[in-house]
């Protein structure tokens, strides 16, 4: 009796941990997504001031999820976005309009790419 309770228990620290990583994942990549989005708006009304300005603060939101998303997310898909970001950043200080929405549309992909991947799904279990 005392291994049905301990292996209960223990799958249910697994699920519940499971829709944990989920919903901060989820809620996580809103949050960036929107900024993006702002960076995006500022850039498309030709304002590389303002656009540059939320990138830092963007930068910085990213830096602090970054680590919390490298417990649940591969790397590799991190260092994609990571490396997005720095492009970005580069195009805003050239003020490359076409670059600089190509680049934030990219990072909005892979975050929304990311994401799906943690999802549970059949095709992600299999």
């Amino acid at each position: 009796m005392k291994q049905i309770i301990t292996m209960m228990s223990c799958i249910a620290i697994i699920v519940i941990g499971g829709i944990f990583e989920i919903k901060y994942l989820e809620k996580s990549s809103l949050f960036l997504k929107s900024d993006i989005e702002y960076i995006q708006n500022a850039v498309q009304n030709k304002n590389f001031e303002i656009a540059n300005s939320q990138f830092e603060t963007t930068y910085k939101s990213w830096q602090n999820i970054k680590s919390i998303w490298g417990i649940f997310i591969n790397h590799e898909e991190i260092a994609n976005i990571d490396e997005q970001i720095v492009t970005l950043k580069e195009t805003l200080k050239q003020e490359n309009e076409e670059e600089s929405l190509l680049y934030a549309e990219l990072i909005k992909k892979d975050i929304e790419y990311t994401i799906e991947r943690q999802e549970l799904r059949a095709e992600n279990i299999l």
